[in-house]
């Protein structure tokens, strides 16, 4: 006599399967996530490069940070770019270079540390990646621009 519906094991492997499907498209989506954060990052990391670029013109030197500090924060002073210097929202520029310091992702623990070096003639940019970037050299972790390039190594 032939049954109708399903085994027990069926019902197993269907299940089983389900949860596979399930936990693969986990890891796909995070992975993605934290690939469109970090070209995000890539792409504010090169906008204060340019904005730095600006203020060298306007002042024929970086902005002074003798000792590292966290760009697009209050208490740092470092919320935006003016032909001064870094300032907070509410100060008023001569000239407005970068209105605000970008990071999108600053209230999730990104952070984005700025310092002159060489009597204020370059400067170090350090920020954090958490996913590969192999075909432009960029990988996970902590990489470093400065005036002229972008490495995969600590600045600090």
């Amino acid at each position: 006599m032939k049954k109708n519906g399903f085994t027990k094991i069926d019902i197993l492997i269907f299940v089983g399967l389900i949860i596979i499907v399930v936990v693969v498209d986990v890891f796909v989506v995070s992975y993605f996530n934290k690939k469109e954060r970090d070209i995000q990052m890539l792409s504010e990391v090169n906008q204060i490069r340019s904005s730095l670029e600006v203020y060298l013109h306007y002042n024929n030197e970086y902005p002074e940070a003798n000792e590292p500090v966290v760009l697009n924060d209050a208490y740092e002073a470092t919320e935006k770019l003016c032909q001064e210097g870094f300032k907070r929202f509410i100060d008023s520029c001569q000239k407005d270079i970068l209105k605000q310091i970008p990071n999108q992702f600053f209230a999730e623990g990104n952070r984005y540390y700025y310092q002159s070096i060489d009597s204020q003639t370059n400067y170090k940019l350090e920020f954090n990646l958490d996913t590969d970037f192999k075909e432009l050299g960029f990988l996970k972790g902590k990489n470093c621009a400065d005036n002229f390039q972008i490495i995969n190594q600590a600045c600090f």
